[in-house]
């Protein structure tokens, strides 16, 4: 190089002759600037790209592709006078850059695209990866054999075997890792999106890499776990072979209740539950007896493993507000002896529980005719109910011949038309009542009630009125009086979600009481 070298200077700059012929610096430094000025108004440019993810994923890819072509661009002339191997080589790199950001943009399009399209996971990640490295290497290999045809590849295979079994020795862990991210993939233990546990670790699995795993938790933090970990530990999948997934729940009842109506119970909870799967059927085991208490297993069955301590917690409240109201005490170990009398403190709070009732009948204008003596006995009849938030009182269209007053709490009423639709016509709140109709004349429940709050109620069944309503012949003409007045402002509520119900007559809904209450 020294002998094909000379220099001049001049005002402007110098010269310099190499092998391809002489440079001309300040051609050279105008070219170099204006190169550097487009490549700044690119990278101002590509913030504006950032947001897009295809294009993220591929910046650094795209700048040095850009900073190669305008290389080529601007100093053209000075590369070719450098050497032609420049000019070639820089020609080469664009064309392998341009191979693998095309690669990456297929990969995004037809993996990732098409697994949104039909609605299932993606392909694992390390295989792609794999994919696009494979096709890349081709790639590179046939572009030094168009532009560099004297390369003896042979000696470049050999080198890579060398090179290769000195990096394989230092890595063997990332290796093992690779080897076991492609085991994965091939045995497909898990897809991306399944519920897995792992090392003790349990978490939906986000993508599966050549050297790990990630999951995500329940509390949204992500784990990273090697492959090669992965591969040597059993593996709980939650998704498969179905998103059926079985639980289990453990409760024990008095010894005073039936087993079987503890059963029917614990179903009628489940039943009621939409979130539990009606296939395969909830089951009740009795699986013992304790010390204090009978002790029954529940199954049921979830498809959403990610709601599992929500529905669990679900089911455990609807069964405490169940029992409650059938009168099922779930008992509980003594830890301490203590000296009370049990029946006076159970006599003090039925008092107190009768009062609480004597005062909510007499606040319903429907008993208002109703002698001081047959209140009572309603009172005596009638029960404390217990109901949680979003349990279903009546439902529309159901046999009913209850009728409630609200205690505490509040629920709603909804109405269903002929074409489906659901709409809250009233919100009621203690003092409240509902459900005369179904227990004065047999009527299917009109509306769905539905407990907004945990809601305490009274219930009055027929078999309590009708010792009631026997003993007095005048009161089923007041009563059908009561009822012709409430249902028309029922149907002025109502009228605008289900028209087109008639307001029964008072002779109507006479003759309805004393057919249901069998008066002659």
């Amino acid at each position: 190089m020294a002998t094909n070298l000379s220099e001049t200077a001049s005002s402007w700059g110098m010269q310099v002759v190499l092998g391809g012929g002489p440079i001309d610096f300040s051609d050279a430094s105008l070219r170099l600037l204006g190169l550097l000025v487009v490549y700044a108004l690119f990278t101002v440019l590509q913030r504006a790209w950032r947001r897009f993810r295809l294009l993220g994923g591929i910046a650094i890819q795209l700048n040095l592709l850009v900073l190669v072509l305008l290389t080529l661009a601007f100093l053209a002339p000075v590369l070719v006078r450098l050497h032609r191997y420049v000019h070639d080589g820089l020609a080469s790199a664009v064309l392998f850059m341009g191979v693998v950001i095309s690669l990456r943009i297929l990969d995004v399009l037809f993996f990732d695209n098409l697994a949104q399209w039909r609605k299932r996971p993606p392909a694992p990640q390390v295989v792609r990866d794999i994919g696009r490295w494979i096709l890349s290497l081709l790639a590179l290999v046939w572009i030094v054999r168009a532009y560099f045809p004297g390369v003896n590849l042979n000696v470049l295979a050999v080198s890579s075997l060398v090179i290769g079994y000195i990096v394989g020795n230092a890595t063997q862990d990332t290796l093992g890792n690779l080897i076991a991210g492609l085991a994965l993939n091939t045995e497909r233990p898990f897809q991306i999106g399944d519920w897995v546990t792992v090392n003790g670790h349990t978490g939906a699995v986000v993508d599966t890499t050549w050297r790990a795993t990630r999951l995500r938790t329940k509390a949204d933090d992500y784990v990273v776990i090697p492959n090669a970990s992965i591969a040597r530990e059993p593996i709980l999948n939650f998704s498969r072979p179905t998103r059926h997934h079985g639980c289990y729940l453990s409760i024990g009842v008095s010894y005073d209740t039936p087993p079987n109506k503890a059963r029917a119970v614990v179903l009628g909870v489940l039943q009621a539950i939409p979130e539990i799967c009606r296939e395969p059927e909830p089951s009740v085991f009795l699986t013992g007896y304790g010390d204090f208490s009978i002790n029954f297993t529940i199954k049921f069955f979830i498809e959403d493993y990610v709601r599992l301590d929500s529905i669990q917690s679900g089911v455990m409240d609807r069964l405490w507000y169940a029992f409650r109201r059938e009168g099922i005490s779930i008992p509980f170990p003594v830890q301490e002896a203590r000296q009370y009398d049990a029946a006076a403190e159970e006599r003090e709070r039925r008092a107190a529980d009768q009062e609480s009732v004597r005062q909510l009948l007499a606040g319903v204008d429907l008993f208002q005719s109703l002698s001081p003596a047959e209140r009572e006995r309603m009172a005596t009849g009638a029960r404390l109910e217990m109901y949680a938030r979003g349990e279903a009182l009546c439902r529309q269209n159901e046999e009913g011949s209850t009728f409630y007053v609200i205690r505490s709490g509040q629920v709603a009423v909804s109405v269903t038309n002929a074409g489906g639709a659901s709409a809250v016509v009233a919100q009621l709140g203690a003092g409240a009542f509902f459900g005369e109709m179904s227990l004065l004349t047999g009527e299917k429940r009109s509306a769905t009630v539905t407990a907004e709050t945990d809601a305490e109620v009274l219930a009055v069944s027929k078999p309590v009125f009708s010792a009631i309503i026997q003993a007095d012949s005048q009161l089923a003409e007041k009563l059908a009086a009561v009822l012709e007045k409430r249902a028309v402002a029922r149907q002025a509520t109502v009228a605008t979600v289900s028209p087109g119900h008639p307001v029964p007559t008072y002779s109507a809904l006479l003759a309805r009481i004393r057919h249901f209450f069998a008066l002659g």
